[in-house]
């Protein structure tokens, strides 16, 4: 546990009003030894006389015995980052102890919640089987069913409803996500557009510039991020299939995702990838996954993260100041083991090992750390 510094806040107040460890003790109707105790940390105030001495320094009670009930956006996305890469070099189950420390010591810390049920979500592959990874995802389900019934924050309770159902899709239970969502009302008018209005109202352009960049480039971040699911709905139909990719290879180069984000790049080329080989379309398959190994191996890419463009260049300035920083859910160590393994282990490309152009894309990816 940490130490409680009550003493050294008494004794600091107290010499801010100007007062005598006698003074104090007498307001108090203790003894002046005890105040002296106090301070000096070889004893503490009574718990009945925290409330009175928070009222008189005029403070939380929280405040006064260095409880720290929630912490700051800078502490998650440190601890955020730590975690991350620690899940990369140590044993997994030391590190996910140490998330269950945090999650004790910070249980209403919602902002906090909802990265480490992040991090276990984006690790829970590490745990050793199955069994243990369900196990972690349905406790990842859980944290966040607190935030989002706990929290009193409408945005949080939002993104944890959201990430509640992805914990369900992982599990397989797709009853659980129709219960979540279905019924769910997303406002026909955007917050951010009101804010951005707001504040150009005020003379404050700058600021809704910032707010309206931030909110069309995440829009056209869910319109590409949809596109391998709406094109995996059409296998089999090459034409729909072709329609799909071009529609969404149009969104990215109108969004710039290639400069700004290109790791966005990974599912679409996968998925497309993955149902051009099962039609089969040998030639257009491999071409999805040389244009994959192409951006995987693009050396400039690394590290990951968001970077400005000409047009959107006040994204990377913003997702600094955020809980999660500006970085990826896992670290690069893990990200590029598994760039290389989902094709030389996915059985959607086994139909392509005999193929000497899939070979050399698969040395290139060997080489990933070059």
């Amino acid at each position: 546990m940490a130490k409680i510094n009550i003493g050294t806040y008494i004794a600091a107040k107290r010499k801010e009003k100007g007062l005598t460890q006698e003074e104090l003790a007498l307001y108090l109707g203790v003894s002046k030894p005890a105040v002296s105790k106090w301070e000096s940390g070889q004893s503490y105030p009574d718990i009945l006389l925290l409330p009175v001495l928070a009222s008189y320094f005029n403070t939380s009670v929280d405040e006064l015995i260095g409880y720290e009930a929630q912490l700051t956006k800078a502490d998650v996305s440190k601890l955020y980052k730590k975690l991350a890469a620690a899940f990369a070099s140590e044993p997994f189950g030391k590190v996910y102890e140490e998330c269950r420390e945090h999650i004790r010591k910070y249980h209403s810390c919602w902002n906090l919640l909802l990265a480490i049920g992040q991090l276990l979500i984006n690790h829970s592959m590490l745990a050793g089987s199955p069994e243990k990874m369900n196990d972690i995802l349905r406790e990842a389900s859980a944290l966040f069913e607190h935030v989002e019934k706990d929290s009193n924050d409408a945005r949080l309770a939002k993104d944890a409803m959201a990430l509640r159902a992805y914990c369900c899709i992982a599990l397989g239970k797709p009853a659980g996500v129709i219960d979540l969502l279905d019924d769910y009302d997303e406002q026909h008018l955007s917050v951010e557009i009101l804010l951005a209005k707001a504040y150009a109202m005020r003379g404050d352009g700058d600021k809704a510039n910032g707010i309206l960049q931030r909110f069309i480039f995440t829009n056209g971040i869910n319109i590409f991020a949809a596109m391998p699911d709406f094109m995996a709905l059409y296998a089999g139909n090459t034409d729909k299939l072709d329609a799909c990719l071009k529609l969404a290879l149009e969104v990215a180069e109108a969004f710039e995702f290639r400069k700004i984000l290109p790791h966005l790049y990974f599912t679409l080329y996968l998925t497309a990838a993955a149902l051009y080989a099962s039609v089969p379309d040998t030639g257009k398959a491999l071409d999805m996954l040389e244009a994959y190994t192409d951006i995987a191996t693009d050396c400039s890419i690394y590290p990951l993260k968001l970077r400005d463009s000409s047009f959107f260049d006040r994204l990377a300035q913003y997702y600094d100041t955020q809980s999660f920083g500006n970085f990826p859910p896992r670290s690069e160590i893990l990200i590029k083991k598994d760039l290389k393994d989902v094709v030389l282990n996915s059985p959607a490309f086994f139909g392509l090992m005999q193929e000497e152009r899939f070979r050399r894309l698969l040395q290139r990816l060997e080489h990933i750390d070059d």
